[in-house]
């Protein structure tokens, strides 16, 4: 290696899954990987994909995640959508009570353990950097262990406020405390804290008691939709000409609002919703859709791959995400798929809440509904769906000119190597 390319800057991007449909992770990847910075993503194994790969600006390297005290068992947990949640006698649901703090404690030690063990096996697949970024606060303690070890910065990406976002959430309250402390100190200890929204921003700077070094939103990468759209989603379900296309696009799992998008669309003349998604929820949800009056009108897909979701947005009719209130990560999240749906010209049906709320308002990019009314989610979707061909031209050049703007990944892309020079990271 010559000395030019020896100081080429290494970024490790640390996240937890097998970085398949991890949008964020990938624009950051590519953006960096085409500004000439070394990139590694760094994900967990998957079944049937390969340990090392090279992709456009960036290599994955998937390092299989430790089973501290496999050998014990952890009871099984309700989902909060579980068919028998809330029902059973007073001595069922304490014991279900028992299980919930047993379990949930017993993966909060787990956890742990594993970052440990994980930091040293990621150490030996992937060496040293320059720059360690943790994802997650499933990989904040690994980008805190891996800077001691080999020397760099680290880099907090919060996209969440994880102790109150989904299964954390859940948790016993003295565990979501215990966590929250390790969160607090592993954040002193980074070199900065990055997220996504000013919500977010202030909440974390509250609880972590450190100010956020910068905002990089979700933005969507540039894309010019073709005009008139095309029919993707007609060909895939062999769907009549005039059906309109309502797309849910994104993980599938509680609070996200996919109950009540199946009793809304039954309220919608002339149209299909198309859940394309992934994740542990999955096959739950499209049971559920399976046995719902609307079941005739409801589809699922697969989870589309980051550099195919503009293409797949553009060819829907309205994008939805009702998010529903239930978590203060939810009441104050900026969705990327609103981001995404303004880059492919879409027009969004979206929660009436505080982090989502300022920005359909500033652009122009859609309707608020409340996300808890089935009915009210299913005015916002016509409202949109119905409107005038004038009306639905003037939406989508304000979703674009909203998406060509501040909300661009160009324009984020460039405050997250902003942060990076600070940290005395050189450009390439």
């Amino acid at each position: 290696m010559d000395a030019s390319a020896a100081r080429v800057p290494r970024v490790a991007i640390l996240i937890n899954n097998p970085y398949l449909a991890d949008s964020r992770a990938w624009k950051i990847a590519t953006s960096l990987g085409s500004a000439g910075y070394d990139v590694t993503v760094v994900a967990r194994e998957g079944d049937g994909l390969p340990p090392r790969e090279e992709l456009a600006g960036h290599r994955v390297i998937r390092v299989p995640q430790p089973r501290p005290l496999g050998w014990l068992p952890v009871p099984a947990l309700p989902s909060e959508g579980s068919a028998d949640h809330g029902r059973g006698g007073a001595l069922e649901r304490v014991a279900g009570r028992v299980r919930e703090t047993f379990g949930r404690g017993l993966q909060a030690g787990r956890y742990l353990l594993l970052s440990r063990a994980w930091a040293r096996d990621i150490s030996a697949a992937v060496g040293p950097a320059d720059v360690w970024q943790a994802e997650s606060v499933i990989t904040l303690p690994l980008a805190v262990a891996l800077r001691r070890r080999h020397g760099g910065v680290a880099v907090y990406d919060a996209n969440d406020i994880d102790t109150e976002s989904g299964r954390f959430a859940r948790l016993p309250a003295w565990w979501r405390t215990l966590l929250k402390r390790r969160e607090r100190a592993w954040t002193q200890q980074v070199d900065a804290l990055v997220t996504v929204s000013e919500p977010y921003a202030s909440i974390l700077s509250r609880t972590l008691r450190r100010p956020v070094t910068a905002i990089v939103r979700n933005g969507p990468p540039r894309y010019d939709p073709p005009d008139p759209p095309e029919r993707r989603f007609h060909a895939r379900f062999h769907l009549d000409e005039g059906t309109r296309v309502v797309l849910y696009l994104g993980q599938v799992m509680d609070g996200r609002g996919l109950s009540e998008l199946f009793q809304a669309i039954a309220l919608v003349d002339r149209a299909v919703l198309v859940v394309a998604g992934f994740g542990p929820d999955y096959e739950r949800y499209r049971a559920a859709a399976g046995a719902s009056p609307a079941a005739s009108r409801i589809h699922f897909m697969a989870g589309v791959r980051p550099h195919e979701i503009p293409a797949w947005n553009a060819a829907a009719d309205v994008a939805v995400m009702p998010v529903q209130p239930d978590t203060l990560n939810h009441r104050y999240n900026t969705p990327t798929k609103l981001f995404d749906a303004m880059g492919g010209g879409v027009p969004v049906v979206a929660s009436d809440l505080p982090g989502i709320r300022p920005i359909v308002a500033a652009t122009g990019c859609g309707e608020l509904c409340d996300p808890t009314d089935p009915v009210d989610v299913a005015r916002a979707i016509r409202a949109v769906i119905d409107a005038s061909p004038a009306e639905r031209a003037a939406s989508r050049e304000r979703c674009l000119s909203a998406a060509r703007g501040e909300y661009g990944w160009d324009h984020q892309a460039a405050t997250l190597m902003g942060v990076y020079d600070t940290l005395g990271v050189s450009r390439p």
